[in-house]
This record gives C-alpha cells, structure tokens and sequence, in this order.
C-alpha cells in the first residue's frame, strides 16, 4: 500500500475575503522562490495583480509553466513600476515598443536583482526578452502565451522560431504582454 492521500480541502464554506487571503497565501511561497530578493512592496501589489488575473499555483502543471506565469506577471510589473516605460509610451508618445526596448536594461537589472539564481534564469531571461518583440517582428511560428493558455513555451507545435531585437535574440512562443 502506498502513503495514503489526504482529500482536497473544501474550499466553498470560505468567504470572498477568506478565499482572496488564502489565494494571496498559496501564491507567496511560489513567488518568493522565484524573486528570494522582492522587496515588500512590491510583493503585496503583485500578488493582487496575480489573483486578479485569476492565477494560482497549479500543482497540476510544471514547475516551468508556473514559473513562466509568475515571472511574466514580475516583468509586467518591473516595467510599469521600475522604470519610465509609462511616460515613454503614454506621456511622450513613443511606440509601446520602442519604449520597452528603452527600458529593456533597466528592467533586466530589477529582475537580476530580485532573482539572484543562475537556474532560474532561464525562465526570467526568456520572458523578459518576449516582451522585447513586437507582433511585427514575429515570425510565423509565434505563439504567444496568454494568461490561460497551457501548451508549451515553443508554441503548440513544440517548434518555434526566433527573432532578433538589436543584439538580443529572442526565442518563439514566449509568455504573454500584460499591458
């Protein structure tokens, strides 16, 4: 016989409040194993962001694809609240691109900052580098992710290709824009 399986718990007796808590919870740890260094106050805003974007770490799922959801959400928020990407593209009128290419060091720079682990970078490197590529400048096995899609960081083929923003190769298929 194997170790016995301790039933799911019961989740409906709990009220919007409690569950919201409970999601804010499951949703810390996870976060703080990818972003050790996330600083308090931008972890409480991000885990807002995340359960309003009706996330929660899925055991189900892999660690990647978690992880991808979660750094992807990290960028999002690195981007509007780290740098001048808002003003670039909504005050000045730059291309949203253009601004995020801009601001593209900066953000890597946070992003290093809160996840010191050379094996997560992978995952980090990669989001951030997606957010750099316009749909213009994706080639025909683009397959971005949005924040319910399931199928694998190369897209539903498990092919994909690439493409180049200045000097920074950017792989296919890579997480979704949440501006």
């Amino acid at each position: 016989m194997g170790i016995p399986v301790s039933p799911l718990p019961d989740l409906s007796n709990l009220t919007p409040t409690e569950l919201y808590h409970r999601k804010r919870e499951w949703n810390r740890g996870p976060l703080l194993d990818l972003f050790p260094r996330l600083p308090p106050s931008a972890l409480e805003p991000l885990l807002d962001t995340i359960i309003a974007k009706s996330f929660t770490y899925n055991l189900s799922d892999s660690k990647f694809n978690n992880s991808r959801r979660y750094t992807s959400m990290v960028v999002a928020h690195v981007r509007h609240h780290y740098t001048n990407y808002d003003a670039l593209w909504r005050d000045e009128g730059i291309e949203k691109w253009e601004a995020r290419r801009r601001t593209a060091g900066e953000v890597w720079k946070v992003l290093r900052e809160w996840c010191p682990w050379d094996e997560s970078n992978e995952v980090l490197e990669r989001c951030w580098k997606a957010t750099l590529v316009s749909p213009e400048e994706r080639d025909g096995n683009w397959d971005p992710m949005d924040v319910d899609d399931e199928d694998e960081v190369f897209g539903k083929d498990g092919g994909g290709g690439s493409g180049v923003v200045g000097e920074v190769e950017v792989e296919a298929g890579d997480p979704m824009d949440l501006d």
